[in-house]
């Protein structure tokens, strides 16, 4: 039987692809965000322009991907180049915001670990409902695409600016106390509740913040700040669990490159947050099954 018009068949493609666009949209403002964060610039003024003649960027030039596609990477104006890498962070945007959807939302939470959380009326499983659901994949991409943004930053030979961690920090410390499913992998066990939340919360960023530093010392000379607020930051909203595997993963790619970039003098400017973000990505994709 053909499938109707709204079997999972059509409806989740659909979904994937609407999150794509989503995700691209989001793509274009992180590449804002990227090159005037640093700066100390305003992200909304002035508009979108072209960096070479300052003209501002038409909206029917400003379609992700798609635009630079049309344009052939050049300003339509002073034809002047526009780098490849607008494109490439739109698309890795589009790819975060599709998976994590297709992963997280579509497949009813399978990837994530079940936690009970005890209630005044019952217990009830973690990221159950379609609003829990939507709830972790908002925060769980707040954390993906401030990672992004740090890599990215520190690629460019940039101090990582505090504030461009401060939403995640104010949601990673206050989210999971008012819904304490967001951590479905208790820091400590018999907690519960908000005194819950502040445990895991207190004890992530403590474990990544710490490890965090142990990377920072590896590279004396190219010592980058976001080697330790990015572990931190993944501690605080994911738990003190995948704070320590993930740092030490990133602390063990890290000590990799040492030997390969005293022979490469380029790869000694891929940050440690290079590592950490796939890494995490991965963490919060196969959550279940590692935990399993």
């Amino acid at each position: 039987m053909p499938p109707t018009a709204f079997s999972p068949e059509l409806v989740n493609p659909v979904v994937v692809a609407w999150l794509a666009v989503l995700g691209a949209v989001f793509g274009s403002f992180f590449n804002v965000v990227i090159h005037r964060l640093p700066a100390g610039e305003s992200l909304t003024s002035p508009p979108s322009h072209c960096p070479m003649c300052k003209k501002p960027i038409r909206w029917y030039d400003n379609v992700p991907v798609i635009s630079w596609i049309v344009l052939r990477g050049r300003c339509r104006d002073c034809r002047g180049p526009i780098s490849l890498r607008y494109p490439l962070v739109e698309a890795v945007g589009a790819a975060l915001f599709a998976v994590l959807g297709w992963r997280e939302l579509l497949s009813g939470g399978s990837n994530l670990p079940r936690r009970v959380i005890e209630s005044a009326d019952a217990n009830w499983l973690a990221a159950g409902s379609a609003w829990q659901l939507g709830a972790v994949y908002a925060y769980h991409l707040l954390l993906l695409c401030t990672l992004l943004c740090a890599v990215l930053i520190e690629f460019d030979g940039k101090r990582v600016p505090l504030r461009l961690f401060a939403p995640a920090w104010i949601v990673g410390s206050l989210g999971p106390m008012a819904f304490p499913f967001l951590h479905p992998v208790p820091g400590w066990p018999g907690l519960h509740g908000t005194l819950a939340a502040l445990a895991d919360g207190v004890l992530g960023w403590a474990a990544g913040t710490i490890l965090g530093l142990a990377v920072w010392r590896l590279r004396p000379n190219q010592r980058k700040i976001g080697a330790i607020l990015a572990p931190g930051c993944v501690g605080l909203m994911l738990g003190w669990q995948a704070a320590v595997v993930l740092g030490l993963v990133m602390g063990i790619l890290e000590l990799a490159m040492i030997l390969p970039g005293r022979a490469a003098p380029k790869l000694r400017h891929i940050p440690p947050t290079a590592w950490l973000a796939p890494a995490t990505f991965a963490w919060i994709i196969a959550w279940a099954q590692l935990v399993r």
